[in-house]
């Protein structure tokens, strides 16, 4: 028996020394069955399959939701899965869908229990209130190793109570003035009455909040969520310990202009978030947490370009820190890399091209690493369905040829 496992060891690590890279399309671009398809998500289950979610407009004609997008009232969350060993993936089929209204951004994530965890946002203003109007959505399920949906044991809603705001709206004002120019006292005083009187309102504070990456399981087994919310452009993490029972907020972090943070926990429990973001150096930007994430730094910048568009970063067995991302300063979204940190992303040593067409449009990519080390993303392809990508870091580290 040691022998077998010795042998089946030996064979994994001579796998993982030869780069490879494997790519499929989820399924065919169907306008007709999918319409608008983006922002997916991807997590290895404990028995080895894969399942991946997105969203896409479901029962609109085409020329309303070409017109209309992710904003239609009829966007549902798609979802696919592939069997382990399949080749190819099961045909898709409707993970959720709140009738008469937006499903968008969806992420999933297995915590140490074994439990499937699908978070995303419903946006219940519709088409006249888009992003604001989101309300965040999880559902959580123990089985899950069958072809389609999971049946559900819970589903609820994760309202959020901000913390933090006000200091990290000050901040915020007094930082974000355009480039070259400070404000003055009594613009700095608007802008916090403002602040102030939309912190008031409930409806804008617990409205708005969107997810979009992984959400991290800590080191503890505490399910934290990272959230921005649409209304301040602020973001701030939910954590539940307590399988989504109840949930802390932490502080926002003290910046604005942020969205879709995705969120990293070291060997040691320091977490790294990096954001999407409109910083005018048009870089992906970070900020720190030592003490589990209710606390943040705030910003720095990170030497990767950035666009304005989806990101996200894992920390892989090894240690290293992996980024997949845009690399460019402006659209088009034509290009796809993924990039590998030895320092915990003070340099990037690393990276490669996943796409590189332009004209064509890849964005919103989510990665994970699998339990045989190698690594699985998905990402939007031209916004008509979602593309699969299997490859490992010895094919990263090879560099484009």
């Amino acid at each position: 028996m040691l022998t077998m496992i010795m042998g089946c060891m030996l064979a994994t690590a001579v796998a993982q020394a030869e780069p490879f890279l494997e790519t499929q399309l989820i399924f065919e671009p169907d306008a007709a069955a999918h319409g608008h398809t983006h922002g997916s998500c991807i997590i290895e289950c404990p028995n080895g399959d894969l399942r991946a979610v997105w969203y896409e407009n479901g029962t609109r004609l085409p020329e309303f939701w070409t017109e209309q997008g992710d904003k239609s009232d009829d966007v549902r969350i798609g979802g696919g899965r592939k069997a382990k060993g399949a080749d190819a993936w099961d045909p898709p089929f409707v993970m959720a869908d709140t009738f008469g209204v937006s499903d968008n951004n969806p992420c999933m994530v297995v915590d140490k229990e074994n439990r499937l965890w699908l978070v995303y946002g419903t946006l219940v203003g519709v088409p006249e209130a888009s992003w604001g109007s989101s309300l965040v959505r999880y559902h959580i399920a123990s089985k899950y190793d069958t072809p389609g949906p999971p049946k559900w044991d819970k589903e609820n809603i994760l309202v959020v109570h901000p913390r933090g705001f006000k200091e990290a709206l000050e901040a915020g004002v007094r930082k974000h003035a355009p480039a070259g120019r400070e404000l003055t006292d009594e613009q700095v005083a608007r802008a916090l009455t403002w602040a102030d009187k939309m912190i008031n309102d409930p409806f804008k504070s617990r409205f708005g909040w969107m997810p979009r990456a992984h959400p991290l399981v800590r080191s503890d087994g505490t399910v934290l969520v990272p959230l921005a919310n649409e209304n301040f452009m602020l973001a701030a993490m939910a954590m539940s310990g307590d399988g989504g029972d109840t949930w802390t907020i932490s502080n926002a972090v003290p910046a604005r202009g942020l969205e879709q943070p995705t969120v990293v926990e070291f060997a040691d429990g320091h977490i790294s978030a990096f954001f999407r973001n409109d910083n005018p150096a048009h870089v992906i930007v970070r900020s720190e947490s030592d003490d589990g994430g209710m606390t943040w730094s705030e910003l720095s910048l990170t030497d990767l370009p950035h666009p304005g568009s989806g990101i996200e970063a894992i920390l892989l067995d090894n240690g290293h820190l992996l980024m997949i991302y845009n690399d460019t300063k402006e659209d088009p979204r034509d290009r796809l890399a993924v990039s590998i940190s030895e320092d915990r992303g003070k340099t990037w040593t690393w990276t490669r091209h996943l796409e590189n067409t332009p004209g064509q449009r890849f964005d919103y990519p989510s990665i994970i690493q699998a339990k045989d080390g190698s690594l699985h993303a998905t990402y939007s392809f031209n916004t008509k369905t979602i593309k699969y990508a299997h490859f490992n870091e010895v094919w990263v580290q090879q560099g484009d040829q």
